[in-house]
């Protein structure tokens, strides 16, 4: 009988925890606050809510980087000209794990890249970047012809990243474009032509946060 009584208080607790858990990753991880997204057409607002760990401006092969991060820097800076700005958005369990359209935009290219789950808490290289880890990198151009990437990088916890874009589709400012479940990090490289507005510690919220504006030169605006 005492033994019966134990069992049905472990199940009980068993039960209390699963439907907890189940609340907290529906309602709370899962979460979709509305946002306020500013009326800034030229302006790049956070793709997502975070801290920004790393900033760093690269210059095409003057870049120096660690021989093992060579072949994934060039990777990640790849289509957007010879130079340019990287930062980096760390999301903690607790942070809306949904992406956001930075600016109006165009998806010219998607590439899902299969890699490893580790911590994305722990930052082993100055990029603040699990360059090892699964990746969906997506490519989007402005009206104003610039090109500019947001990256969903997977962490140890989150095993599934998903983006809700086709190829060729355009975005919004602040329309919701992706997910990833649980701990990880989403990381924007920027061509040369944009002011950064944000430093490294800054916390960020997605769709209201302006990181950077757009310098659109007379070349861009007349078509020549």
């Amino acid at each position: 009988m005492k033994a019966k009584k134990i069992i049905l208080s472990a199940l009980s607790v068993i039960v209390i925890l699963v439907i907890s858990f189940s609340a907290w990753y529906r309602f709370g991880f899962l979460r979709m606050p509305e946002r306020i997204i500013p009326d800034a057409p030229t302006s790049f607002v956070s793709p997502a809510n975070g801290e920004v760990i790393a900033i760093h401006f690269w210059h095409g092969d003057s870049l120096v980087v660690e021989k093992e991060l060579r072949d994934a820097m060039t990777t990640f800076t790849g289509s957007l000209g010879d130079s340019g700005y990287i930062v980096s958005i760390m999301l903690q369990i607790n942070d809306v794990h949904y992406q956001r359209a930075p600016i109006n935009a165009r998806l010219v290219e998607k590439k899902y890249q299969p890699g490893k789950f580790n911590s994305a808490v722990k930052h082993l290289n100055r990029f603040g970047i699990r360059f090892e880890n699964e990746y969906n990198e997506l490519l989007f151009e402005t009206e104003n012809g610039t090109r500019f990437k947001v990256i969903q990088i997977a962490g140890y916890v989150a095993r599934r990243i998903e983006d809700f874009l086709e190829t060729g589709q355009p975005v919004k400012q602040g329309e919701v474009i992706g997910v990833i479940k649980l701990g990880s990090q989403v990381t924007m490289v920027f061509p040369h032509n944009v002011n950064l507005k944000i430093k490294e510690g800054d916390y960020v919220i997605d769709g209201e946060t302006i990181i950077a504006d757009e310098i659109v030169f007379e070349a861009a605006l007349t078509g020549e």
